[in-house]
């Protein structure tokens, strides 16, 4: 079994109302994640790996976590692309991680999904529940056309004038449950910031 550690959901659940303070705190801690690229030297560069969808890769994923706890639910998804363009955006995501949280024991389930597989990865005890659980609704079709969204809100002339953003892209449910996209695209050199929030189900920009 994956180590344990505590968890306090506050910390993990975007909410809506939080606004753009839930996504400047994103990409703060982006930063702290591809800080060192930018220092270090140019790696090698390796094989491409095979795009999955959203839905296919929570499918895997929630039969790795009802594997370990039987009653899990699903908190969030989340995916990253390194030196990201519009092409490689729409063409889509090579892993996924999603959160799941078992109310019967009380712990969270981190499980990553590939088109090679799904394994859980960590078990964090949960100091309180989540205060949201998304069920299974429009999310499931996929982010592209909340990516579109972004490219269209300055996304699209961000990427072209920063070659080297990392784009991150996190869906979980707000205060009242209805599940929100927040986009963040940062230049780790630069440090520019793009920040969207996005309604999962209208695809509306919410607000700042």
């Amino acid at each position: 079994m994956a180590h344990k550690v505590k968890r306090n959901w506050t910390l993990l659940l975007p909410v809506a109302g939080l606004g753009i303070g839930y996504l400047l705190l994103l990409g703060r801690m982006l930063w702290g994640n591809v800080s060192s690229l930018a220092a270090a030297k140019t790696a090698p560069p390796t094989p491409a790996r095979a795009a999955i969808a959203l839905w296919d890769a929570y499918g895997q994923a929630r039969a790795a976590a009802q594997a370990l706890a039987a009653d899990a639910q699903l908190v969030s998804a989340s995916a990253q692309w390194q030196a990201a363009s519009e092409e490689t955006l729409l063409k889509g995501a090579s892993a996924w991680t999603f959160v799941f949280y078992s109310p019967a024991g009380g712990y969270s389930l981190d499980v990553v999904a590939s088109a090679e597989a799904a394994r859980a990865v960590n078990q964090a005890q949960a100091w309180v529940a989540p205060q949201t659980i998304l069920a299974e609704s429009a999310w499931q079709a996929g982010p592209r056309e909340a990516l579109l969204v972004f490219l269209a809100y300055g996304g699209r002339t961000f990427l072209d004038g920063h070659p080297q953003a990392v784009v991150d892209l996190h869906l979980a449910g707000d205060a009242q449950g209805k599940p929100v996209w927040a986009i963040v695209a940062l230049d780790p050199e630069e440090r520019s910031l793009l920040p969207l929030l996005i309604d999962a189900e209208t695809r509306q920009v919410l607000p700042e």
